[in-house]
Formats: structure tokens, sequence, C-alpha cells
């Protein structure tokens, strides 16, 4: 029983927020009707020269005064109307301009009119900048999605180049996702074919290493690319070989020099790779795949 009494006791003593109903206005739980109307929030300047009005000689009031000067020059000001207790305050979040509403035992007319007046503020306020909110709300939206476009069908990255590629992100979210992605210390795997002679144009299976490069995306969705790369390659019978490789999507290919052996001269090798995250990624897919499977087979 005593805990219910409490309860509306402090319903009783907490004013409820201010908006507007019409050209009424709810403050401290009544509903109250002010000279100014909504007709008149057209303008900052238009709608303090209405309050002044409204006012009359309590305009010279500090509090008045100070809420005119900051109609006339908002600057993007707030003008919310928030309750604290059993008061309405406005411009809260500024103590040193912080005007205070008491709502016991009765409210003066001239707190009404700026009380409505710091509503149709706020309602202008939030018109002007609705468009520029829905214009950066697309501009997010865009950026997250290329975003998840870029890591769900660009070209997998591993965690060095996530680290190096992440360093051009701008801190402004409003700035377009790039285009351009390095490659760094890239791992690759794939076939050398020796163009020296027909008769030595055997295949060799070989590790590639990309020390650095870039992939160019095409389109909008991250989904395809061209790239170019520096590499060194590693096979068993002819050691290293230094070149270049070009890559469109998920194909490479490339030329490498090997130095010959003893007496023999340097050969020319062409390199046809494929990409081993991408292969670990799909391996690793297929035996996740497999073991649903097989657990599928195992179930009675």
């Amino acid at each position: 029983m005593r805990r219910a009494a409490f309860i509306l006791f402090l319903f009783a003593t907490c004013a409820g927020a201010a908006e507007l109903r019409g050209d009424a206005i709810f403050l401290c739980d009544a509903l109250r009707q002010p000279s100014i109307k909504s007709s008149e929030a057209t303008a900052y300047g238009k709608l303090a020269d209405a309050l002044a009005a409204a006012v009359g000689n309590e305009r010279t009031r500090p509090e008045v005064a100070r809420f005119l000067a900051v109609l006339r020059n908002p600057q993007g000001r707030s003008f919310d109307v928030a309750p604290e207790g059993n008061t309405e305050k406005i411009f809260r979040s500024v103590p040193a301009e912080t005007i205070t509403i008491s709502c016991a035992p009765s409210v003066p007319q001239y707190l009404v009119e700026v009380a409505t007046a710091a509503l149709l503020a706020e309602r202008i306020r939030i018109e002007h900048e609705l468009p520029v909110m829905k214009t950066r709300a697309a501009i997010l939206e865009r950026a997250s999605r290329d975003a998840e476009d870029l890591l769900k069908n660009g070209l997998a990255m591993w965690p060095w180049e996530l680290w190096l590629n992440g360093l051009r992100l701008s801190d402004n979210d409003a700035d377009p996702l790039f285009r351009t992605q390095w490659v760094a210390l890239r791992p690759s795997a794939g076939i050398e074919i020796d163009l020296r002679s027909q008769s030595s144009a055997d295949l060799q299976a070989s590790v590639m290493l990309e020390p650095l490069g870039f992939v160019r995306y095409r389109g909008d969705s991250y989904a395809h690319w061209w790239g170019a790369s520096l590499v060194v390659t590693s096979s068993t019978r002819r050691g290293a070989g230094i070149g270049a490789l070009l890559r469109w999507d998920n194909y490479v290919i490339g030329l490498t020099r090997h130095k010959g052996e003893g007496s023999e001269p340097d050969s020319t090798f062409l390199m046809v790779g494929v990409d081993l995250y991408d292969l670990v990624n799909k391996k690793r897919t297929e035996l996740k795949d497999w073991d649903a499977f097989a657990r599928l087979r195992s179930a009675p």
C-alpha cells in the first residue's frame, strides 16, 4: 500500500514531457493556450518576432531576453523542452543558459509562450535538418553495403592485408570506400611452364609469393576485379624465379625468369596460379559440408 502511494506521489510530482497539440501546448501536465500559432513557425526570425509580441513587457526578463537572442541566431541549437522533476527545462544541456519552468503552483503565461516558441523552433530545426539527415543516412547505408560487399565478394585478404588496407579507411563515415586494394606478401600456388624450347616445355608445381601488388574493382558489388603484382616463385627443379603477374577475378597468369643451372641459359616460364586463400576457404567449406553429411548418415 505504501509502495503504491509512493508511486502515485512520484507521478504527481514529476512533470510530463511538453508537446504541441495543434495550436495548444501540453505543459506541466495541463493543456494551455498560447497566443503564438503554429502557422507562425516558418522561420526563426518570424517566430522570434511573434514571441516578442506575445510576451509584451515580459521580454525584458533575463530568461526571455536570452531565449530571444538564441532564437534570432540559433546556429543549429536544440530547443527541446525536457521534464525534470516538477519542472520543464529549455537548453538543459547548457546549464549556464538553462531556462527552468516550475510547474507549481501555476505557470506564468509568458513562460507558456516561451515553451511554445521553443517547441516550434525545434520543429523548424528538425525540418531544416531532415534532408541533410536523409542524405547522410543514404551515404552511410551505401558505405555499409560497400563494406559488406567488399568482405563478401571481393578478393579475400590475409590478416596483414586487412591491416594494411585498414590504414586507408577514413575517419569520416561519409567518405566512399576505396576501389583499389593493396596486395602484400600474398601466397599462391600454381604451375610454371618452361618456354625456352618445345623439348623442355614441362610443367612444374610452384609456390608463389606476391611481395606487392594491387587489384582494382569493377562494378559496384566488388565481385569483379583486375590487378597486377610482382611475384617470386619457387619450384622443385628450377629454384627461385622472379617476375610479374596479372589477375582477372580469380584467374592469375604471369611470366617469371629463372636462372639456368650450370651452362644452361636463363629461362622464361609461363605461370598459371590459383589464389591460395580462396582454395583453402573452399576446402574448409567442403569439409564442413562433408562433416554435416557424415553426421546425417550416422544419425539413427
